[in-house]
């Protein structure tokens, strides 16, 4: 039986950085491993004209944006008349993809695939120019999928929509294993700490909307400070070193890394935090994670999917300080070795229910 062939609209992809690129390109691959044909249109800024490369199983053609989604969005439908014939269109989250998939699903005849990714649907929700941009990709897909199940759970009660489903992300193990250098690396970089401090790593988007300077606050009115040493990796707002000086807490600092180049900070950690207000299913956790580091998050999204309390994790309420620092204390009062078993039970819960695989079977089983 021939497998499905799928015109691919997202505003995310490879050599973009982040993790939503990251995710799509994942997610693509694997369904293209499976026999899946994908082209994709990929709305970019950084090109000047369309540009088409051929793929295995399919192709990527990068459509560039400049200032007028109008514009760049009758271009990119001329440019997809000429690619034949498909059997759906997937819109992988995106402002300019969400609003150019529902209209183009129905001049071309097929079903649309939305799938809700990050913070896709927290922030459009609530913005007034894009929430009927949102609502209308929704309303018009024949399948929605989300990667938490709360995400899931509001888009349907929010307009009663009957196929939308719950796919988490994956993560290959098999290609995620650390080296012996990487682990040289980690076990140098802590030795350089000194004794006494636990290494606490945030990772990804350093800014206040990610929950980060609520983070610092919670831990700032702890007698924890001094324990704690923290690594920070990714974008990072301006004000942050200011506000670690006044708090007079030992940290380092270091630029946004491709993913592979984080495998060996990820080893330096202790924990991993995550500390979001709202989030999709983040990277960082399944990476940290199946490298079998401990993962103190807010219950949200993804994490509360993913993570047990007190089994495989620690979670807070989100925005809840108190709660925030109950976990800190708790993690910080912890036994090395019973630190390092909720690392391990983690593992063995990603290397079991969030691999690759499982996520390119679930979308298999819907997508025929």
């Amino acid at each position: 039986m021939a497998m499905p062939s799928c015109l691919w609209l997202t505003d995310h992809y490879p050599p973009q950085r982040g993790g939503m690129a990251q995710s799509c390109d994942r997610i693509v691959n694997g369904l293209r491993r499976a026999g899946y044909t994908i082209e994709i249109i990929h709305f970019v800024n950084q090109e000047r004209k369309i540009r088409r490369k051929q793929q295995q199983n399919g192709g990527y053609t990068a459509i560039p944006f400049s200032n007028s989604e109008a514009h760049v969005l009758n271009i990119a439908w001329n440019y997809i008349k000429t690619l034949g014939s498909f059997d759906y269109m997937v819109c992988f989250g995106g402002y300019l993809s969400m609003i150019g998939a529902p209209v183009f699903s129905q001049w071309a005849g097929v079903k649309l695939v939305t799938l809700i990714r990050g913070n896709d649907l927290d922030i459009s929700i609530f913005t007034p120019r894009k929430r009927g941009m949102l609502e209308d990709a929704l309303r018009q897909s024949s399948y929605v999928f989300t990667v938490s199940s709360d995400k899931a759970e509001k888009i349907r009660k929010w307009i009663g929509h009957e196929e939308v489903h719950y796919i988490p992300n994956g993560i290959d193990t098999g290609e995620w294993q650390p080296t012996s250098g990487e682990f040289e690396f980690a076990r140098e970089w802590k030795k350089e700490r000194g004794e006494g401090q636990l290494t606490l790593g945030i990772f990804g988007q350093l800014k206040a909307k990610k929950g980060l300077d609520f983070f610092l606050e919670a831990l700032k009115r702890t007698s924890l400070v001094e324990k704690a040493h923290l690594l920070l990796v990714g974008d990072v707002e301006e004000h942050l070193e200011e506000d670690l000086g006044q708090m007079n807490c030992s940290y380092t600092i270091l630029p946004f890394h491709d993913r592979y180049e984080l495998m060996k900070y990820y080893l330096c950690c202790d924990a991993l935090v995550i500390p979001s207000f709202y989030d999709g299913m983040p990277n960082v956790l399944l990476e940290a994670g199946a490298l079998g580091i401990p993962v103190v998050a807010s219950a949200v999204d993804g994490m509360a999917d993913v993570i047990e309390h007190e089994e495989d994790g620690l979670l807070f309420e989100p925005a809840n300080e108190d709660s925030c620092r109950k976990a800190l204390y708790s993690f910080f009062s912890m036994p090395a070795e019973e630190r390092q078993a909720l690392g391990q039970q983690l593992k063995v819960k990603i290397e079991t229910h969030y691999t690759q695989t499982y996520e390119t079977n679930a979308y298999k089983n819907h997508l025929t």
